[in-house]
């Protein structure tokens, strides 16, 4: 069963929630924390397999933690957990802070618990949800990195693309891998290899999708 921890501002609320995730069976909730400081303390001993985070907690900012959790493994070092941020509402913005800083996937606090196992799984599977005004985002951030670098590392293959394109265009991915005759995961996973390239790119040149 997969390990999850989170780190969350909320004191009266995130109880809850942790117990909502414990009580689904699919997931041993192994930690719940309410600052930086002390998820740095659980984690040094031991990494979850998903960190469940808000991006700001009572002592600040989360990204630096996501950064470091996300820094080149050396081999006495744990391995990486997956990241889940949490979001009060939508913002495309935030969103994108959160890829670049690490994250794996997003969830909004009044989204259905049905969702959140749903998301959590995606996770697991090492897959990544989009919406649609996040890929055309990427989509612009990566028409503009080909512009400048077309052989580039980070360049977006021809199906990573298309994929981006109809995600854009507001099909699930579903409904796209139903139209190529592929499999979800196939295609799914085709999304969370642009979010990676967007970390690399990002972390390498110091760019800003702001």
């Amino acid at each position: 069963m997969p390990s999850l921890a989170l780190l969350q501002r909320d004191h009266e609320a995130s109880p809850h929630l942790a117990a909502h995730i414990q009580r689904s069976g699919r997931f041993e909730v192994i930690g719940l924390w309410h600052t930086v400081a002390e998820a740095r303390r659980h984690l040094a001993q031991r990494r979850p397999d998903i960190l469940m985070t808000d991006l700001r907690v009572q002592d600040g900012d989360v990204t630096p933690l996501l950064r470091d959790l996300r820094s080149p493994l050396r081999p006495a070092r744990p391995a990486q957990p997956h990241v889940l941020v949490t979001l009060v509402s939508h913002d495309d913005q935030l969103l994108l802070d959160a890829l670049r800083a690490g994250a794996d996937g997003y969830w909004v606090h009044a989204g259905s618990p049905d969702l959140l196992g749903a998301t959590l799984d995606q996770l697991v599977r090492g897959e990544s949800p989009m919406s649609p005004t996040l890929a055309r985002h990427l989509l612009h951030h990566f028409d503009h990195q080909t512009g400048r670098d077309p052989h580039g590392t980070a360049s977006l293959t021809g199906t990573e693309r298309e994929i981006l394109q109809q995600l854009a265009q507001g099909y699930l991915v579903d409904e796209i891998a139903s139209q190529w005759h592929a499999s979800v995961h196939s295609v799914a996973c085709g999304v969370r290899r642009v979010v990676m390239k967007l970390q690399f790119d990002l972390r390498g040149s110091g760019l800003s999708l702001a």
